[in-house]
Order: structure tokens, then C-alpha cells, then sequence
């Protein structure tokens, strides 16, 4: 670390003296946004917050405001603590705050530079978005409803089988929902051989870390540097890490050109990309239909199991869901995708859900393409811009009582104002907001709604007849998951086992 520090000391003198050349490109000799005091030249390096960096961002919030500077080794950063700044910049000015920096561990070192979510806003980005949006547009959606809802009733099969490994069921709930869809293959365990790559594959993103958590991020050039030298320990990934990331994204897509070529193929978002793109353009293919596993699983299964411990942490909430369902769908059938419009409480739940929990604290960073200027505060050009979503999702200005799980502060009707959409910060900012955002709140709604309609889930007891206390807590990484808790699952009524062997039946 030292040693990159010092090479970054060169990289900064020279960085400074070459600005300076240039001359200054603030003509008005604005000031930065307010932030921490830097060091000479290396800047806050030793500022950047390591673990969960989206609280240390909210707490430097109350102190410097909304809009907060600081830089390392001279590479300019700003965190964006409110949805007003976050609107401003990222969704209106989207033509200049939609590119990415570089993200030189986990592009060039581990190898990401395939994903959209990563790649620099350009042509290709464009090209490869318009396929995503394609497949995955809203008058679409509803064709990929009878997936999604045979995957739910299997997880409530598996549920009432083996209750004690409910998180495995759910986990491959989801996985089911985005391999078939991205690959037309059906997942029946976990220790299905595609899931088994793609798991490997999917967790080498955290050999990563958050950005600027290697000195390669923020020195960028030290990735040409060998492992064996002073500075190149950062390259001494855990072993196959890379290995295990191309047979992510290649072995599946290989498998789906197999089957086309022998006519046995079934119809996905691979195949109908191949189809479209006849075969000019199987890197873009390639990469989107990985990305859609990748980035669609995790942050499904995150928000699921917010639900899945919300309800169980507040049983009042819980039989409010089920009083509602009870009254829509009835006693002799599961819930599916007609029932939802009539369930206004459980639209709640969700959007809840998606507030309370913040899958994605600080989401991905942007980066300015040109300078800009902004309440009287100067934003130079290759400025990273993080959007701290954990902060906005917790603005006491948007959500009263922000840390108390509270569904009703979303209903409407009889002289109710509802609170601000979580929508509108969750799913990511202007050019860059994630293209399956509706697909994944539909595997969220019918995988809760079937869930609580069939179960009454409550808190496992001891063996002396006490519940176990629920705590909840999270595992804070860039996607963030509850932690497991102790439960017991009961048939809400005498008929709830027949209805879900029904339902796999038909």
C-alpha cells in the first residue's frame, strides 16, 4: 500500500503540474462543494471510508450538506446525499453525468469490463441498454408472468418440505426466475451445474471491494505493474478467480448457440438477442444476458429477504398482508399477477421494502464527461459522482422516522399524502437507471404474496418452548442481505398443502 501511495505522490505532482499548464478551466473561480480537509497532494486518501462507506457518507452529510468534495492523489469525488441533488445532476443532466469511472480492479484486473453496469457510457453502452430495454419492456413483462409464478409455487413446495432451509428455496426461487429467463434453463436445486458457475462467476465481483477500496482505483496505471513487484500485490486474486468469471459468462451462452444450432433451444432472452442481432454483435449478447443473471439475482434475493424478515419481525404488518389477500383472492387458490391491483396494502409492503432495506447503498458511481457547475459550486470534468441512495432512502425531509419499517407511510386515499416513491432512488438515476427494475418488483410481489397467503411464518421456538429473539442486522457489502434468522412455517390453513400440490400440478 505504501509503495502505491508513494507512486501516487509522482502521479499527483505530475497531475498537478500538468493542470496547472493547461490552465484553470474554473473561469469564475467557483469553490468545491464543501467536504474533509485533505493532505497535501495525496488528498483524503486516508479519508475514504472502508466499511459501509454509505453511512460514513450520511454522517459527513450533516456536517458539510447535501453535496460533498473531496479527492485522492487529485482524482475528484462528490457524494450526492439528497434526491434533489441526485435529480438535478443525474437525471437532468444526464448528458454529461452518465459515464463511468474507471473501475481499473474489477474492469481490468478481475475482468468486468463486459457488464453494462460497468461500461463507459458510448455506442456499445447504448447498443447493449436497447437489448435489455427490448426484452425487458413493460408491455412484455407480462409474457414472462407464468415464470415467475410457477418458480413461486416451487419455492412454496419446497417450503413446506423442508422449511428449515427456506432461505436455499428462495435463493433458488430467484435463481430459477433470471437462468431461465436469460438462458432457458431450468434450475430444480441449487446444485444445478449452471448455478454452480454462475455462482462462482457472479462472486468474483468481490475480489473487487467497493471503488477506491484498492489503490488501483485510485492509480489506475499500477494494474500494468507485475504481482512480484513493490505495489502489484493487489493482482494476487484468490485462485480462478478470473477462470471462474469467464466460465460465467461463456459456458451458458456457448450451451444456448448449441442448442439453437440442433434445433432444441428454448426461447429466452439469448436466443431472441441471436435471432435479432443475427449473430453480429454475440459479445454484446454474451454480456447482457450474463449481466442479467448477475445484477437481476442478487438484488431480487436482497429485497426478498427484507421481506421475508420485515414480516416476520412485525406480525401486526403480517396479518395485514394476509387479511388482504384473504379477501381478494379467497380461500381456494394461490395469489397471482390479477390479484395485484387489488391489494393496495401489500403495494405498500413492497414499496416499503424497497425503502427500509437499500439493496444497493451508494449503487454505481457516474463520472462527469465535461466541467459543470452547480449552486454556485464548481464540478470539474472526471469527477466521480456517488450517489448515496442509503442516505436519501433515510432523508428525514422525504421520510419521517426514516429507520422504522412503516408501510402506511405510503397509502393514499381518505385525505392521505403518501410519501415520496422509493422507486424514484432505488432503481438507480437518469441513463443509467437498471432496465429490469419492473421485472425484479414483479418476482418480489408474487414470491411475498404467495409466500404469506400459504404460511404464517413466526419466530422458532427452544427447546424449553421460548422464542427466539429477532434481531435484525445486515451483511453490509455492495448488495446488501439480512441475516438469517430462526423461524417456523405454518400451513395458514387445512387445505394450504393441497392448493400449492395444485398448483404444480396444472
Amino acid at each position: 500500500m505504501h509503495n502505491g501511495i508513494y507512486a501516487g505522490l509522482l502521479f499527483s505532482i505530475a497531475t498537478f503540474v500538468w493542470k496547472t499548464r493547461r490552465g484553470s478551466r474554473n473561469p469564475e473561480n467557483l469553490p468545491y462543494p464543501p467536504g474533509p480537509k485533505p493532505l497535501p497532494l495525496i488528498g483524503n486518501v486516508y479519508d475514504v471510508p472502508r466499511d459501509v462507506p454509505w453511512k460514513v457518507f450520511e454522517e459527513w452529510g450533516r456536517k458539510y450538506g447535501d453535496i460533498i468534495y473531496f479527492h485522492t492523489f487529485g482524482k475528484p469525488i462528490i457524494i450526492l446525499n439528497s434526491f434533489a441533488a441526485a435529480h438535478d445532476l443525474l437525471d437532468k443532466r444526464g448528458a454529461i453525468y452518465s459515464y463511468r469511472p474507471q473501475f481499473a480492479m474489477a474492469n481490468e484486473v478481475i475482468g468486468w469490463n463486459f457488464s453494462l453496469t460497468s461500461m463507459d457510457y458510448s455506442e456499445k453502452s447504448k447498443r447493449q441498454r436497447k437489448y435489455l430495454q427490448s426484452y425487458f419492456s413493460r408491455q412484455l413483462l407480462p409474457n414472462y408472468y407464468q415464470i415467475q409464478v410457477r418458480e413461486a409455487h416451487r419455492m412454496l413446495s419446497d417450503i413446506l418440505q423442508d422449511p428449515e432451509n427456506y432461505r436455499d428455496h428462495i435463493k433458488r426461487m430467484a435463481a430459477g426466475i433470471t437462468m431461465t429467463l436469460a438462458y432457458g434453463h431450468e434450475v430444480n436445486s441449487m446444485d444445478d451445474q449452471f448455478i454452480k458457475i454462475a455462482e462462482k462467476g457472479v462472486k468474483t465481483i468481490q475480489a473487487a471491494g467497493a471503488v477506491g477500496a484498492h489503490i488501483v482505483d485510485l492509480i489506475p496505471w499500477l494494474r500494468f505493474i507485475p504481482e512480484y513487484m513493490p505495489g502489484g500485490s493487489f493482482a494476487k486474486l484468490p485462485p480462478g478467480t478470473r477462470e471462474d468469471l469467464q466460465n460465467f459468462i461463456h459456458t451458458p451462452f456457448n450451451q444456448v448457440k448449441k442448442q439453437m444450432a440442433a434445433g432444441t433451444a428454448v426461447p429466452c432472452y439469448t436466443t431472441t438477442l441471436l435471432e435479432e442481432t443475427k449473430g453480429q454483435d454475440d459479445e454484446g449478447v454474451r454480456g447482457t444476458a450474463a449481466l442479467t443473471y448477475s445484477g437481476g439475482l442478487d438484488t431480487t434475493l436482497s429485497a426478498l429477504e427484507t421481506a421475508f424478515t420485515m414480516l416476520l419481525a412485525n406480525p401486526i404488518i403480517q396479518a395485514r398482508v394476509q387479511a388482504e389477500m384473504d379477501t381478494v383472492v379467497g380461500k381456494d387458490r394461490l395469489p397471482d399477477f390479477s390479484d395485484r391491483d387489488k391489494m393496495p396494502y401489500l403495494r405498500c409492503v413492497i414499496s416499503e421494502v424497497l425503502r427500509w432495506g437499500v439493496q444497493t447503498p451508494v449503487g454505481v458511481p457516474h463520472r462527469t464527461s465535461e466541467d459543470d457547475f452547480y449552486k454556485g459550486y464548481y464540478i470539474p470534468k472526471d469527477t466521480t459522482i456517488m450517489a448515496n441512495q442509503w442516505a436519501m432512502l433515510h432523508d428525514e425531509r422525504l421520510y419521517p422516522d426514516p429507520y422504522k419499517f412503516n408501510p402506511d407511510r405510503f397509502l393514499e386515499g381518505e385525505g392521505r399524502s403518501p410519501q415520496f416513491d422509493p422507486r424514484n432512488i432505488a432503481f438507480g438515476f437518469g441513463r443509467r437507471q437498471c432496465p429490469g427494475n419492473v421485472l425484479a418488483e414483479n418476482t418480489l410481489w408474487i414470491a411475498t404474496a404467495c409466500l404469506f397467503y400459504a404460511f404464517k411464518v413466526t419466530p422458532a421456538k427452544d427447546e424449553k418452548g421460548v422464542e427466539f429473539p429477532i434481531v435484525v442486522e445486515y451483511d453490509e457489502h455492495a448488495v446488501r442481505h439480512p441475516k438469517p434468522l430462526k423461524c417456523t412455517f405454518r400451513p395458514r390453513r387445512e387445505n394450504s398443502a393441497a392448493i400449492i400440490q395444485q398448483s404444480l400440478d396444472s
